[in-house]
């Protein structure tokens, strides 16, 4: 079983940082990863993008995925061209404080859910990690990795001059974590109650 997800925002938004927060939890938790990410040639407000795909065995999507089972939308500038990979029993996060009310995926793209990222993650003290927060919702929601791999990831994914920011990258992931339970199951274990 294989489990696509597209992220999406635009730059310094941190989907990068996310993406490979997610794709270093799973590796962690035993799965299999590939990862792909593609950016504009800006350092702040150009697109953003990075296409993941965590499986129980080898993988055969390619990195760059016609479908998806899940979605992150941090900003509305670049969503147009997720809602047509999604399938109807994708899930897809939304950064309600950002992304236009206007901008959400068609009806029966699956389950979608709506959470203030960037609210919260000025709450827990850097605007800057609201693409965690979002992170953390989804694996709230689908337990795609575990919430221990989640959290340790937040120190293994930053450069050495970064260091200081795993502290409030980690109180990010958990406040997303915290935002609920299993809805949209990511394994067959998952759903049987089980957990990894």
């Amino acid at each position: 079983m294989e489990r696509e997800i597209l992220l999406t925002g635009i730059g310094g938004q941190g989907i990068q940082l996310a993406a490979r927060s997610l794709a270093e939890a799973a590796i962690a938790d035993g799965r299999r990863v590939q990862l792909f990410a593609s950016y504009g040639g800006m350092m702040r407000g150009g697109n953003s993008d990075s296409y993941l795909v965590i499986a129980e065995e080898t993988i055969t999507s390619p990195p760059v995925v016609g479908s998806a089972w899940a979605a992150l939308v941090m900003h509305h500038e670049h969503a147009a061209g997720v809602w047509p990979k999604l399938r109807n029993d994708s899930i897809t996060m939304i950064n309600s404080s950002v992304v236009d009310p206007a901008c959400r995926p068609p009806a029966g793209a699956g389950e979608v859910g709506e959470v203030a990222a960037l609210d919260i993650a000025t709450d827990v003290g850097s605007a800057m990690a609201a693409s965690l927060v979002l992170i953390g919702a989804l694996v709230a929601r689908t337990a795609v990795v575990s919430a221990a791999a989640l959290l340790d990831s937040a120190a293994r994914v930053l450069p050495s001059y970064r260091s200081e920011a795993a502290a409030v990258n980690r109180l990010a992931l958990q406040a997303g974590l915290d935002l609920g339970a299993v809805t949209h199951p990511a394994w067959t274990d998952v759903a049987a109650g089980s957990s990894r």
